[in-house]
């Protein structure tokens, strides 16, 4: 794209309440202040915003910053135009897992300075793409949560209160005290095991829920992704397991399996899968590794 095409900075007005707008107007400033022109773009609803971001990737635009969470890079990755620009991100969410993955600075004018440095070498980001029978395909950057996590952020997502990553520890006290397995049917290179277990996630970054790292190994460079499952036991010993998943130090645990795969297939019924903090759906789901799909300016 040519030099003189604007930056497009992407903002949802309802990250962490508001402050995503309040920090896209100081991101605006940076640009605006760096002598490069920048433009804002968002909407009624995520529907709209997407609409937007389209017709300004057609028109032409230098690259997309996102100002916001998981949430909002979820939203925008389901565009093709927008995957094929490079990505910025300053993070104004209340998890902001995929941020905490590059250490990326909260503050708008290191941020934008961050992504102005990146351009001549910017990163090359894997991703995961999720497809479901009768859905379209859907990308994501940090994980594909089935069973508790999902149930969990299902929870987190009802908290209206600015409580940032504090929403998902709380959310996860009360799936805690009505924990239950659920059964996961999952196929990886041509060999099936069903289990009754209380998770099994595909990880892409490390981190998951505000900055759990569910798996602490896990790389956006490899060509890879993480399948993480927790199988079932009394309900004494998998709060154990999860005191120690909160602190990652879980992967050697009888209870825990980490598997890393291209592609994996998981049936789970109809429990409700989600990703990037947002609602996906029910499976089965097929999941693959997009390797370097996301050119990012970090």
């Amino acid at each position: 794209m040519r030099d003189d095409a604007p930056f497009g900075v992407v903002v949802n007005p309802s990250s962490a309440l508001g402050r995503g707008a309040r920090v896209a107007t100081l991101v605006l400033a940076e640009f605006e202040r760096a002598g490069l022109h920048a433009i804002e773009i968002t909407g009624e609803d995520a529907a709209d915003c997407q609409s937007r971001v389209r017709a300004a990737a057609q028109r032409g635009l230098r690259g997309l910053v996102l100002v916001g969470g998981d949430g909002l890079i979820g939203l925008i990755l389901q565009l093709p135009e927008a995957r094929a620009l490079p990505i910025g991100v300053v993070p104004a969410g209340s998890g902001n897992d995929f941020a905490r993955q590059f250490d990326l600075p909260h503050s708008p004018a290191a941020a934008v300075a961050r992504v102005l440095d990146a351009e001549d070498a910017p990163l090359s980001v894997d991703l995961g793409v999720v497809s479901r029978p009768g859905a379209t395909e859907h990308w994501f950057a940090g994980g594909l949560s089935i069973g508790l996590d999902a149930a969990v952020n299902r929870r987190a997502n009802a908290i209206r209160l600015p409580l940032g990553p504090f929403r998902y520890h709380l959310a996860l006290v009360v799936e805690i005290l009505i924990l239950r397995a659920r059964r996961f049917t999952v196929r990886i290179r041509g060999t099936e095991h069903s289990t009754m277990g209380i998770l099994s996630t595909v990880m892409n970054t490390r981190a998951i829920g505000g900055g759990i790292r569910l798996a602490p190994r896990a790389s956006v460079h490899d060509g890879m992704l993480d399948l993480v499952e927790v199988s079932n036991g009394s309900k004494l010993r998998l709060l154990s397991v999860l005191g120690l998943l909160a602190r990652a130090k879980h992967e050697h645990l009888p209870e825990v399996t980490i598997t890393r795969a291209e592609h994996i297939r998981i049936d789970a019924g109809d429990e409700i899968a989600y990703s990037d903090g947002e609602r996906v759906g029910t499976g089965p789901f097929e999941v693959r590794v997009a390797p370097g799909a996301l050119t990012l300016l970090a």
